[in-house]
C-alpha cells in the first residue's frame, strides 16, 4: 500500500492507547473521503520531553506491526505505515508539511506522551500547515452534531467551512457556538439587566446570525444551528462538545479567541473537550 496523495491523513503513533484511538478516528474519516493514511512513527526521544525512552528493537517492531494489522484490517484502499528517525515534533511536522489533516491521540506514550497537557499539542497545531485533530473518545458514543466556535475571525470562518464539510460527509448537524463574554462584563442580577447587556445580546445574535448565512449558501444540505451565549469562549466550547462528535476551532481568532494557540484558552478547551477537537487554519 502506497501513500502518493498530498491529501493524505498522517496518523502519530506509537503504540498506546490513545494512538489507537487517533488511528481509529483516522481510518473512520477516511473511509468517508477516502483519503490515503500514514501512520507516522518517530523513532527518536523527543526533546520536549527527553525523559521518555526510545522505541526501538522488538518494542519497535511491535509498534510498527500493531499499526499495520489495524490499517489491514479496515481495508483501505491507501494507507501505509512509516518509520522516520528523529524527535516526534519534527517528524510529524514534516510528515504533515504537505498533508490533507495530521491526528494525534490526546495522550500517549514514548514519542507523543502528554499530547494535550504539555507543550507537544501546542507546537504542533501552532506549526503544522495543515488541520490538526486531537482524538480522544466521545462522551457520548449516540452524539450526532459537530460543534464549531466563531468569532467573526478568518480563523473561524476556516473553522465553519471544515465543520461543514465533515457535516456533508457525516450527514450530521453542525451547531455553530459563539461564546462571546470575555470576563470584563459585570454581573447582572434577575431584577435588573442592564439595558447595554440586552443591546449586546442583540448585537453578537446579528452577528452570528450572518455568519450563519453566508456558509448557508455554499452548504444547503447542512442543517446549522447558530447559538450565541453570553458565557467565555472556552466554557462555552467545553460545554457543548459534551454532546458532540467533534468540536471545531480556528487557530487564530479575535475577540474571546484571540491567542486560541497561544494562550490559556486553547489550553482550556482542549484540556476540557469532551471529544476529539479539530484546529483549522
Amino acid at each position: 500500500m502506497t501513500v502518493n496523495s498530498k491529501d493524505r491523513i498522517v496518523v502519530a503513533y506509537d503504540g498506546s492507547p490513545d494512538a489507537q484511538t487517533a488511528l481509529t478516528w483516522a481510518i473512520r474519516t477516511a473511509l468517508l473521503t477516502e483519503q490515503p493514511v500514514e501512520a507516522v512513527i518517530a523513532t527518536a526521544a523527543d526533546d520536549l520531553m527527553p525523559q521518555r525512552s526510545l522505541l526501538w528493537g522488538d518494542h519497535l517492531e511491535e509498534v510498527r506491526q500493531s499499526a499495520e494489522q489495524v490499517l489491514g484490517e479496515a481495508l483501505l484502499q491507501d494507507a501505509s505505515v512509516e518509520l522516520r528517525a528523529g524527535p516526534a515534533v519534527p517528524v510529524l511536522l514534516d510528515a504533515a508539511a504537505d498533508a490533507g489533516l495530521l491526528v494525534v491521540g490526546s495522550r500517549g506514550h514514548g514519542q507523543v506522551a502528554g499530547l494535550v497537557a504539555g507543550s507537544v499539542s501546542q507546537h504542533l497545531a501552532r506549526h503544522a500547515s495543515c488541520p490538526v485533530v486531537v482524538a480522544r473518545p466521545v462522551a457520548h458514543p449516540a452524539a450526532s452534531r459537530i460543534v464549531v466556535g466563531v468569532d467573526g475571525s478568518g480563523g473561524s470562518d476556516a473553522a465553519l467551512e471544515f465543520a461543514c464539510r465533515r457535516a456533508e460527509l457525516t450527514g450530521e448537524h453542525v451547531v455553530v457556538v459563539h461564546g462571546w463574554r470575555d470576563g470584563s462584563a459585570t454581573g447582572t442580577t434577575r431584577r435588573e439587566v442592564p439595558a447595554q447587556f440586552m443591546e449586546r445580546i442583540a448585537e453578537e445574535e446579528r452577528l452570528l446570525g450572518e455568519a450563519v448565512a453566508g456558509i448557508q449558501g455554499d452548504h444547503p444540505d447542512v442543517h446549522l444551528v447558530p447559538e450565541a451565549i453570553p458565557v467565555v469562549a472556552w466554557r462555552a466550547l467545553a460545554d457543548a462538545s459534551a454532546a458532540a462528535t467533534l468540536l471545531v476551532v480556528g487557530s487564530r481568532g479575535r475577540g474571546a479567541f484571540t491567542g486560541m494557540l497561544l494562550g490559556s484558552v486553547s489550553q482550556q478547551v482542549l484540556h476540557h473537550a469532551q471529544c476529539p477537537v479539530a484546529v483549522v487554519r
